[in-house]
């Protein structure tokens, strides 16, 4: 089976922001590897949408959230099995205080 990948606008803003500074920071090009990166992740929760992590705060794992791990950036998004869909709602640094960003 596979699933539909579905963005919000703030994920896609918050791509964008990390793309945009990669690139800032080192180059065009690493900025392009990272997002081809992280697209293949992406996709491949198409054919397995529950390969991301439950996250250990309880909060945000009740609301239904699974965390796909991407090297220092977190996607969060939930599985929707009867529209056989993955929304992604937010990306952010592993580093970041993120609870309340979702």
């Amino acid at each position: 089976m596979k699933y539909t990948i579905k963005r919000t606008d703030k994920f896609n803003d918050q791509l964008t922001d990390i793309i945009m500074y990669i690139a800032s920071i080192h180059s065009n090009k690493e900025a392009l590897e990272y997002l081809d990166y992280l697209e293949k992740e992406i996709y491949n929760l198409e054919q397995f949408p529950y390969i991301g992590n439950i996250p250990r705060y309880q909060p945000i794992a009740k609301q239904g959230y699974r965390a796909l791990i991407c090297k220092q950036n977190i996607i969060f998004y939930k599985v929707n099995d009867e529209k056989e869909e993955i929304v992604l709602h937010i990306i952010v640094s592993a580093k970041r205080n993120y609870i309340n960003l979702i």
